[in-house]
């Protein structure tokens, strides 16, 4: 299964809360057309998230309606954005220096496994970019691979982790370094401003030896 975006998570949070609804009535509250609807809906009822079932009316035709499912709850439960911005406020505000950078390393260190542990060694940088771009976006990243430019770029379009910047903008670095661990090799940075997102293009330098340990 994907991962949920904000829309999915605002239509199994209005059923929730609400018990249950029809197509008309998701489109007056999230405010998308009727086709946008149905196509969420027909996803999260693939991925066992919604469950329908056809009401009579006193006039017309039977009408569906949606409920969440119990494994739709598990989905919702499972967001723990809020649990993650207080652990980082209590790393990044620690005062002992020495411990804070202890914690952000170990934080750096199992981002990073956690993806190469996903990625098959290959020869080619180009493919590991691809791979760790698949990865990514299983993981709710909103990030593609473009090898138009003469050096492989992994383009990300907005940051991954909104409310801990807010918190404090090394969770960027670590990000940043977490990629370089993954991938190996020298990264630069720059920034684009594209209709009011910041874009981050991330411009892979593979080192001398082309082949990748994965290990």
């Amino acid at each position: 299964m994907s991962a949920l975006d904000s829309k999915d998570r605002e239509i199994l949070e209005h059923l929730h809360r609400i018990g249950e609804a029809n197509v008309q009535e998701l489109c007056d509250v999230l405010g998308v057309t009727r086709n946008a609807i149905r196509q969420r809906i027909s996803r999260l009822e693939a991925f066992g998230l919604l469950v329908s079932e056809q009401q009579s009316q006193s006039r017309g035709r039977p009408k569906n309606v949606y409920r969440v499912t119990t494994e739709g709850l598990h989905s919702l439960g499972e967001d723990y954005r809020e649990l993650a911005v207080v652990f980082w406020e209590a790393i990044v505000g620690l005062t002992d220096s020495v411990v804070k950078e202890q914690l952000i390393s170990q934080v750096r260190d199992r981002l990073a496994d956690r993806f190469r542990r996903k990625l098959t060694e290959t020869s080619s940088a180009g493919e590991r970019l691809d791979q760790l771009a698949d990865e990514m976006k299983l993981s709710g990243f909103n990030v593609e691979s473009d090898h138009s430019a003469a050096l492989p770029i992994l383009r990300e379009t907005n940051c991954p982790f909104p409310m801990l910047a807010d918190v404090d903008e090394t969770i960027c670095q670590v990000e940043r370094q977490v990629l370089e661990q993954v991938l190996g090799g020298r990264w630069n940075s720059k920034i684009a401003v594209v209709m009011d997102i910041i874009a981050v293009s991330l411009k892979f330098r593979p080192p001398l030896s082309a082949t990748f340990d994965s290990t």
